[in-house]
């Protein structure tokens, strides 16, 4: 039961520094559309965004399972775990959103209309 939390402790630890990560990739993204850049470097930050975004969120769900499974299982509540991962959830979910959102300005253009 001992080293079931201090595994969640540990992939919370995990979860957190992905999450900063996360966010030193999307200022890079900030930074990269003031500078003159190249169509490399934003494919590469897409890239890259994607790819830690998915991790963040599989990782979050395991996070929340585990938080969940380990309060039936000792009757005591792991509170801390699932709130810090809800957050970071959060967190992660509104800044990918933005990013998106600037992505399909800055590729497309802004677009008013209806999709049929």
């Amino acid at each position: 039961m001992l080293n079931y939390r201090r595994l969640i402790a540990f992939t919370s630890r995990v979860h957190t520094y992905l999450t900063v990560l996360y966010i030193v990739v999307f200022s890079l993204f900030f930074l990269s559309m003031q500078l003159n850049n190249n169509e490399i470097l934003f494919n590469m930050l897409s890239t890259l965004s994607y790819a830690i975004g998915w991790t963040i969120t599989l990782l979050g769900f395991f996070l929340l399972l585990a938080s969940i499974h380990i309060s039936f299982q000792s009757k005591v509540l792991a509170l801390e775990p699932f709130i810090l991962t809800v957050l970071r959830l959060a967190l992660y979910f509104v800044l990918s959103l933005i990013l998106a959102f600037i992505v399909e300005i800055t590729s497309d253009g802004l677009k008013i209309g209806i999709r049929i």
